[in-house]
């Protein structure tokens, strides 16, 4: 007599064929990503004393980023974009060092600027 239950072979087969639809995918991937940009992922943001991100990091050339935006050329950022106005930045505006989503356990200059800077939305 054949055992009823499926083993854990039959199993892992019937959910390796079992496609993913596309919303299914998007609505995770999107669940995913604002729960990575809220900060809620491991080290997602620096603390006290957390190292400062060196300009020569390979993400941050990859990304342009200065500690002082005013040195970046007017033709690749606007003049109101900084680190301490993006929604990356963990810290407060008056903040002169604090953490980013990019550099997970680095600060970031308040003053600084990369390429990912996001508009920070308005609490209301």
């Amino acid at each position: 007599m054949k055992n009823s239950k499926p083993t854990l072979a039959e199993k892992m087969r019937r959910f390796a064929k079992a496609p993913i639809s596309r919303r299914q995918f998007m609505q995770s991937a999107g669940a995913a990503t604002a729960f990575v940009t809220a900060g809620f992922a491991p080290g997602a943001f620096a603390e006290e004393g957390a190292p400062r991100v060196s300009e020569d990091d390979p993400m941050a050339k990859a990304l342009n980023y200065v500690h002082d935006a005013g040195s970046v050329d007017a033709a690749k950022r606007f003049s109101n974009q900084f680190c301490n106005n993006c929604a990356l930045y963990s810290g407060g505006a008056e903040d002169e060092w604090a953490g980013c989503s990019i550099f997970p356990g680095k600060n970031v200059a308040g003053r600084g600027w990369c390429s990912a800077w996001a508009a920070r939305q308005p609490i209301k």
